[in-house]
């Protein structure tokens, strides 16, 4: 028995199947499609990472400036011992607060003092009777100012900064007014 094979071109028109063309279109469309898809990935996560850091830029202003206004609301004005009324600003501030009230006369404690220091001074820290506390991390500016027109008021403005992963630094500001006891 033998077998006769024949290859004709109705043969070849016959069968299903795709051409080169047909393949190559298809190729390209999918290759645009995932490149799309990876470049929205991409900004998604750089979207998120900055916003990530911004938040966490936030949440750090937001502790400090809580302890600073805490405090400094317990303070008088007469306490304030390196910020005086002259309408400049300062990097540290060293005060009392009031404890209690005995015979109609307020009881301070010792020192409290707020300073940028600790890792690449950028931690603000709560230094009192000898103990320290580490308050809020990334703050690269302190200042403290009064006017001459209003000490029992006090300024302070802060400033923190971090880096993303992708090495993008972000800044921010605050800028608050605290007043102060009688």
């Amino acid at each position: 028995m033998r077998l006769k094979i024949s290859l004709t071109s109705a043969n070849f028109q016959k069968s299903a199947g795709f051409t080169l063309i047909e393949i190559l279109v298809a190729v390209s469309l999918y290759s645009l499609i995932a490149a799309a898809c990876f470049m929205a990935f991409v900004a998604g996560n750089r979207f998120w990472q900055v916003n990530k850091v911004q938040l966490e830029i936030q949440q750090e202003l937001r502790k400090a400036m809580d302890w600073m206004i805490e405090d400094l609301r317990q303070s008088g004005s007469s306490t304030i011992v390196d910020v005086p009324s002259d309408g400049v600003w300062y990097n540290s501030i060293t005060f009392k607060i009031a404890e209690g009230i005995n015979n109609d006369n307020i009881s301070w404690s010792g020192d409290v003092q707020y300073a940028l220091d600790g890792t690449n001074s950028n931690q603000l820290l709560r230094q009192t009777g000898g103990e320290e506390k580490i308050l809020a991390q990334n703050i690269t500016s302190l200042l403290f100012r009064r006017q001459a027109s209003t000490p029992e008021s006090m300024e302070v403005s802060l400033t923190a900064q971090k880096t993303t992963p992708e090495g993008q630094a972000l800044t921010q500001d605050l800028n608050f007014q605290i007043k102060l006891r009688n």
